[in-house]
């Protein structure tokens, strides 16, 4: 009987494909080595003025974000702007990475977000995320969510890991992210809707 490196476990886990809470309907992530970029276009079975919430509890990401361990909303940045840090980490196979990463957050025409990098607080060369909540069509009790972004962290992937694994890894990411906003979301609900 032929036996299985012990590393190729922990590959399979990573790799596959993992069932995508809530309607996950286009993710896409690219990655070079240097440079990752994505798009997320999904529907979530909560209003959107709950994801709103969720998603802009700053001081709370680490419950939908799974890359997110910690967060807080700072001092500084320019009027208009939310300044936001966050401390990320992440695995892969037995490579692990913490990184700081500081974003300027806005509102911009047309219901969208954005955000951008600090660079001088953060291991981020440059990132930019835009992203739209929005009530699902035909249902005020579903939302959309539409991410755009990329991000340049100030590290470079061990060649081991390789581009194609870091990406499906951010992938499993996103898809997790879309069921815990959902799940958060209804929570927010709930506490909202109970007697006082």
């Amino acid at each position: 009987m032929h036996r299985l490196p012990w590393w190729s476990l922990s590959l399979v886990l990573v790799l596959w494909p993992m069932p995508a809470s809530g309607g996950v309907s286009d993710v896409h992530v690219a990655f070079d080595g240097a440079r990752v970029e994505f798009r997320l276009d999904a529907l979530v079975d909560a209003a959107a003025d709950d994801v709103r919430a969720v998603v802009h509890d700053y001081e709370r990401l680490d419950r939908v974000f799974p890359l997110v361990v910690a967060s807080r909303q700072i001092e500084g940045g320019e009027s208009g702007t939310e300044r936001v840090f966050t401390l990320m980490r992440g695995c892969i196979l037995f490579v692990c990475r913490e990184l700081e990463h500081t974003i300027d957050i806005r509102e911009v025409p047309g219901g969208w977000s954005s955000a951008v990098t600090v660079p001088d607080l953060s291991r981020v060369r440059r990132g930019q995320f835009s992203w739209l909540i929005e009530p699902g069509a035909g249902n005020p009790e579903h939302a959309r969510i539409r991410i755009y972004g990329f991000f340049e962290p100030d590290f470079r992937v061990p060649r081991l890991l390789g581009a194609s694994l870091v990406r499906m890894r951010i992938l499993s990411e996103l898809r997790d992210s879309v069921g815990n906003i959902e799940r958060a979301a209804r929570e927010h609900a709930a506490a909202a809707d109970a007697p006082r």
